[in-house]
């Protein structure tokens, strides 16, 4: 098959939904896997219930070109072909399509829910369970280990620390991990079904809370959805805001990810330093619009908060010493051996895995893999810029957080180009309604990676399908791979390297 066969489209570019072809499974699969054999990736993978049969809907993302395909297929009965086997990037997508609509993806290696709730669709389950059977979070099989010597140390879901729950299990032979599997969904709300027959009053709200240290980056994802299916692009000034406010959210959480990691190998200058300067740069986001995680900025049709010329030079002043502080602060953790000594070699996911399972973000860009949205499916402000990604090698601990620190770098030169170049137009058009029968990918690159949202509307024009895939869904697979022949006393430095929501993967 040919990568034709599957509805060419764009970032923000909306589409007629009748205009997607449609295949049985087998063929949809085979042509998701040509597309990724040339160098695309699975974006999205999920499924919509449609006149009581189910539907499996791909988003296959070309970063080398720019191009999104998509397409869809029809499940016939409860069970298909498993992809995972020939496509691991397609591995916790079916297992989130098998709890949702329970249907069985025969042959998936590891089939085991992933959320911990009933079916979407009564009487359709994915492991057979009755009506009547409980479903209680954390109730799974593990994968284990048998041998002389071989021992399980569980972590969570109840944490030392104020952080939400999630389970470790590890299987070691002494402190040497052989592998780690990872159970979340213990911050399941239904975020995904409250969105259907929207957009709703509290729409916008559960987009600016369903990972809450990512509220601007989601919040924008939905209003270039909603933009595109109503026709009504923001204005110019509203683009330059918003983006000023995406590059502050990634400030602000790469320099605490930055101390965090200090924090974790017992190096307490830059621990307290990038502390109190996450802070500072979250106060420039309130600075803006009253909210420090950026909750009320960004709109359908652009931004609910301008700026005039004291806060703009207020702004710019902040900046400034804020650099000051963080280019100190943060050359103290490379100046210093004994921290490079625990960050080098330590975690490392190969360039081959970290492709196979289709990491995003810094995970993936210390990996060698130079993917970012600003850069390969430009939307709003970024059109009009020329992006550089930043990219490590090893894929280590070193390197994930090395890649944080030159986008720092990078955030802060382009909000201190843009703030003091803001185009001259009014901060925010009116949208009008949705079109009937329309579909949109929207992705934004956010600070832990891509963020996408499909959203697609029904004969009456309003939200029948809102799909929402957090960078963490794509990476947490990618820490267990970073456990496997570590210490498991390296695990917290792994896993805040990577730093993945819990929320944002349950929603």
């Amino acid at each position: 098959m040919s990568r034709e066969t599957l509805l060419p489209t764009y970032n923000g570019e909306p589409f007629a939904l009748d205009a997607v072809p449609r295949f049985d499974v087998a063929d949809l699969a085979e042509a998701t896997l040509q597309l990724v054999d040339e160098g695309g990736r699975i974006a999205a993978l999920f499924g919509e219930e449609s006149g009581g049969q189910v539907w499996l809907w791909v988003v296959v993302a070309q970063d080398d070109s720019g191009n999104l395909h998509v397409g869809r297929a029809r499940v016939e009965g409860d069970r298909y072909d498993a992809w995972t086997p020939s496509l691991p990037q397609a591995h916790w997508f079916e297992r989130e399509i098998a709890e949702q609509w329970g249907v069985r993806p025969e042959g998936h290696p590891w089939l085991e829910p992933i959320r911990f709730h009933a079916s979407a669709r009564p009487g359709h389950d994915a492991w057979g369970r009755s009506p009547e059977t409980p479903i209680v979070a954390g109730d799974r099989r593990f994968f284990s280990v048998e041998g002389d010597s071989v021992h399980e140390v569980a972590v969570g879901p109840v944490h030392a620390g104020v952080i939400e729950p999630g389970h470790f299990r590890f299987q070691c032979h002494g402190e040497r991990v052989f592998h780690l599997e990872i159970s979340l969904g213990y911050q399941h709300r239904g975020i995904e079904r409250a969105l259907r027959g929207g957009p709703h009053p509290r729409t916008i709200h559960h987009m600016e809370t369903l990972a809450g240290d990512t509220s601007i980056g989601h919040a924008l994802a939905y209003c270039h959805a909603i933009e595109a299916l109503s026709g009504k692009p923001p204005t110019p000034r509203a683009e330059a805001l918003r983006a000023i406010a995406l590059e502050l959210e990634r400030l602000a959480n790469h320099t605490g990810d930055l101390g965090a990691l200090a924090g974790d190998v017992g190096f307490l200058p830059t621990q307290s330093y990038c502390g109190r300067i996450r802070g500072d740069f979250l106060n420039m986001t309130a600075l803006i619009c009253g909210s420090r995680f950026g909750r009320g900025l960004a709109r359908p049709g652009g931004v609910a908060f301008d700026v005039d010329q004291t806060r703009v030079d207020e702004l710019s002043s902040r900046l400034a010493r804020g650099r000051d502080d963080v280019v100190g602060a943060v050359e103290l953790l490379w100046s210093t051996p004994t921290v490079l000594t625990r960050f080098e070699r330590t975690g490392i996911v190969s360039t081959e895995d970290a492709l196979r399972i289709g990491l995003v973000g810094p995970a993936a860009r210390a990996c060698a893999i130079g993917r970012d949205v600003r850069r390969d499916h430009p939307t709003g402000y970024f059109r009009y810029m020329q992006m550089t990604t930043m990219t490590g090698d090893a894929g280590d601990v070193h390197d994930r957080a090395f890649v944080r620190w030159l986008e720092i770098q990078q955030s802060l030169a382009f909000i201190r180009e843009q703030i003091s170049a803001l185009p001259a137009t009014p901060p925010r058009s009116t949208c009008g309604p949705l079109g009937a029968r329309k579909g949109v990918v929207s992705l934004v690159e956010g600070w832990r990676g891509e963020i996408c949202h499909v959203a697609m509307t029904g004969a009456d024009a309003r939200l029948g399908v809102y799909k929402i895939v957090d960078p963490s869904f794509h990476n947490w697979f990618g820490l267990a791979l970073a456990l496997r022949d570590e210490q498991v006393s390296d695990f917290p430095l792994c896993n805040k390297s990577f730093n993945l929501s819990y929320c944002g993967h349950d929603l």
